[in-house]
């Protein structure tokens, strides 16, 4: 089986992300996130893994994200699916002390349905990616029930993402940024644990 699409898809999207550069830019408009998306190395997973936390640059050990992603591919398209974990606060800080993580296989994962990325390649070395199709992505957002819709522009470079929730019952755009989306640079590779014999 020839992996390397897959292995080289891993080494794009993991990494440290910064959106520095766009938040001293824009102070008002955008605040500055760091994104962090490690390879993670239990065999038992069976599978090309990742723990993945976004914070706020001023409260790094206060995530509003923590996920572990699965990576697999089906024909042209690079799947990145979203679990939650049991006790995730003990994970917290994981992004910068990979001693942490290594707790993660002790715990039961949860998918979170209908909330995988799908990327495919649309020019050489750049991808884009949506959430999965069928609008079964479910937040809570001030007591309302939306959907998620999300598309993300990704490079060995940086990562641009943008979110934005809507209704359920009425399809009426709810949350999501006003200003455009988040623009990332890595800041950060992990190719080196990225290998052949990852898995």
């Amino acid at each position: 089986m020839n992996n390397k699409p897959i292995l080289e898809f891993a080494k794009i999207i993991s990494g440290i992300f910064s959106n520095k550069d766009q938040a001293l830019k824009n102070p008002k408009e955008f605040a500055h996130i760091q994104i962090h998306i490690r390879p993670l190395f239990f065999k038992d997973f069976k599978c090309y893994a990742f723990y993945s936390e976004q914070r706020y640059q001023h409260d790094i050990w206060n995530p509003y994200k923590q996920s572990i992603n699965k990576l697999s591919q089906k024909k042209d398209i690079y799947i990145f699916s979203n679990h939650y974990v049991e006790n995730k606060e003990r994970l917290t800080g994981g992004g910068l002390d990979i001693s942490i993580l290594n707790q993660i296989s002790k715990y039961r994962l949860h998918e979170k349905k209908g909330c995988d990325m799908h990327f495919r390649e649309n020019n050489p070395g750049n991808f884009i990616g949506y959430i999965e199709p069928g609008a079964t992505c479910y937040i809570q957002k001030d007591g309302k029930l939306t959907y998620l819709k999300s598309k993300v522009k990704l490079n060995k470079y940086m990562l641009i993402s943008e979110d934005t929730g809507y209704e359920q019952e009425t399809d009426k755009k709810i949350w999501g940024s006003k200003f455009g989306p988040l623009v990332f640079k890595k800041v950060k590779n992990f190719d080196k644990f990225i290998e052949s014999d990852w898995v």
